[in-house]
Formats: C-alpha cells, structure tokens, sequence
C-alpha cells in the first residue's frame, strides 16, 4: 500500500501551557505538507513501514546548542477505538508510538493519554530503523515486528518535525486524520 498523506501544522492552540500559543499564533502552514507512507506487512507478523518527505535542510546533529532541533517523525497508533490523533489519545484512550530522531540511532517507542503526556522507552526487540537523507528527501524506514495494536488497529496518526523550520515538541506537520494501512 502506498499513499500520499496530507498534513496539516499541529494547532498551537491545543499545546499545554501558553508560551507556544502567543509565540507561535501564526505557525499554520504545515513545513511539511505532504508525506508518502508506504506499508507493507512484515513476513509473519508486523509491518515495515516507509514515509517520505520533502526537507531542504537535513538536521541530524543539535550538539546540545538549544537553537537546532533535529528532524524527526513519528507514527501513532489507537489503542482504544476511539482513541484521537491529534490530542495523543485521552486519559483512558491512549495512543502508542514510534518516534525517530535525526539525532539517535535508536527509536523510541511511545505511550501517551493526552498532550504533554508523552512518555518515551526502549523499543520492542527487533524494532530497527533506516533513515536516509538524499537530494532534499528524508526517507525513514521503520521495521516493526510483533506491534500488538498496530495489528489490531490497522492504522496510523503521521507527524513530521522539520529542525530547519525550528519544529520541535507540539510545533510539527500532522497527518489530518488516521491513515489505513490497507
């Protein structure tokens, strides 16, 4: 399966706290607006997934300098039916996720039931991934075997961290809705 994702920018005024909303009031251009995602079930079980984007300026190194955020992208999955995307689930309805950083060579599996919920831990055992960033493109290769609530859910939230674009946290590229992987 492989198809184009709309995305939209992540809306400021849902971030906790009020220091991103005044600052970023005008930040609702997507950086990124648009991510190919390319699913294919793993051989037993899981998936490999591919997403792929447009960035002119690839960020993998921030060197603890405040100013430099790396590029990075993220798939949510609903654990609950009506689990939402877009407030990274609810208390009682969370999301999981897989978070890669242009910084790391390890993912970060992801648990959250809300904004500024986001708890982050050591991938499952075989999780792996393979970024590359050529010609103004980054393409994340992510293989996930055995991911539960994947399986059973059939489809993801996409996010987009563009570091050029000073993208970090809640200030990112998001799919519109949940994306079938089918």
């Amino acid at each position: 399966m492989k198809k184009q994702i709309e995305m939209m920018a992540a809306p400021t005024a849902m971030q906790p706290g009020g220091y991103v909303l005044a600052a970023y009031a005008d930040h609702t251009v997507p950086a990124t607006p648009q991510v190919q995602l390319e699913a294919e079930r793993a051989t037993g079980r899981g998936f490999r997934v591919t997403l792929r984007w447009p960035c002119a300026t690839a960020v993998r190194q921030v060197d603890d300098n405040p100013t430099l955020f790396p590029d990075a992208c993220a798939l949510l999955v609903p654990v609950a039916d009506d689990s939402q995307w877009i407030t990274m689930g609810a208390p009682g309805k969370p999301v999981q996720g897989v978070l890669w950083r242009a910084d790391r060579q390890e993912l970060y599996r992801m648990h959250a039931e809300g904004l500024g919920t986001m708890q982050r831990q050591a991938p499952p055992l075989g999780w792996t991934v393979v970024p590359e960033w050529r010609q103004g493109f980054w393409q994340v290769v992510l293989q996930l075997p055995c991911w539960p609530e994947l399986e059973r859910a059939g489809r993801v939230g996409v996010a987009v961290w563009q570091g050029a674009q000073r993208e970090r946290a809640g200030l990112k590229s998001v799919s519109t809705d949940w994306v079938g992987l089918s």
